[in-house]
């Protein structure tokens, strides 16, 4: 069996016997029955226990898979960004060109698709793509023949409006588009080395994971059981009671948010 199914394994022991003890300690202040109290509890802590790594396991798959994507998307276009100009629109021409008739000429790279004349124009260099960067790219081709005009950027705002000039198409290609469209259908990529983009702040989030780390859980859990404990035998019973359920949650969140947040 290796390494990691052991430990999740001990992590789901350890998160069902702190689920038990939660609701133990709290039926058995409302039935005195030790039997009745165990088994509804032994009931209830794998029921929970079922449903959330039932919803958990989901979530963590689907979030693998979405932040694998978008890691292969930020690489190849911080790549294909790096690159001279005269380099990316020479890529841009090979992966047109397994589709259509392609022109390049002193960076001014055409194809005809469906009789209309594209002209693929690359603007990689504005974070967010706004409507007068729209305007001042194509402000030299308001007269132009050309019909529809292929411009590829990082993003672009919400609210632009494509239809600004008459009888002019536009295609705004971000980053997942050039992806998904043009690196990935024709498995042509850019060159480059993966570009680490990180940015140091301090955030409430991560204040937050520091309090839930991993590490923590089992000071978290023996606080828990000692408060929990301490309320059948010591007067204020439901102070220790709450704020041992509390703790005891707290060690919980310790062996769930790192599955969540698993990158």
């Amino acid at each position: 069996m290796s390494k990691f199914k052991i430990v999740n394994l001990i992590d789901k022991i350890f998160i069902t016997i702190a689920v038990f003890l939660i609701i133990y300690a709290w039926i058995n202040f409302y039935i005195r029955s030790l039997w009745v109290t165990f088994a509804l509890s032994l009931t209830f802590s794998f029921a929970i226990i079922f449903v959330l790594y039932y919803f958990l396991d989901k979530k963590t798959e689907k979030k693998a898979l979405s932040k694998s994507k978008n890691d292969e998307i930020n690489k190849n276009f911080f790549n294909f960004k790096l690159n001279s100009t005269s380099y990316k629109y020479k890529l841009m021409k090979q992966i047109l060109s397994k589709e259509y008739e392609t022109k390049l000429l002193l960076n001014k790279l055409t194809y005809v698709k469906e009789d209309k004349t594209h002209l693929v124009i690359i603007n990689t260099n504005i974070d967010n793509f706004t409507q007068n960067d729209l305007y001042n790219t194509l402000e030299e081709y308001t007269n132009s023949k050309i019909n529809v005009f292929d411009i590829v950027c990082n993003n672009y705002a919400f609210n632009i409006n494509t239809k600004i000039f008459k009888n002019k198409e536009i295609n705004l290609i971000n980053k997942q588009k050039l992806y998904d469209e043009y690196f990935l259908k024709y498995n042509i990529f850019p060159d480059g080395a993966n570009i680490e983009n990180s940015v140091n702040k301090v955030r409430f989030k991560d204040i937050l994971k520091g309090m839930f780390l991993p590490n923590k859980a089992r000071g978290y859990f023996f606080c828990g059981l000692i408060l929990i404990f301490s309320a059948i035998i010591l007067p204020y019973h439901y102070y220790y009671l709450i704020f041992g359920s509390v703790l005891l949650f707290f060690a919980i969140l310790c062996k769930i948010l790192p599955k969540i947040n698993a990158k």
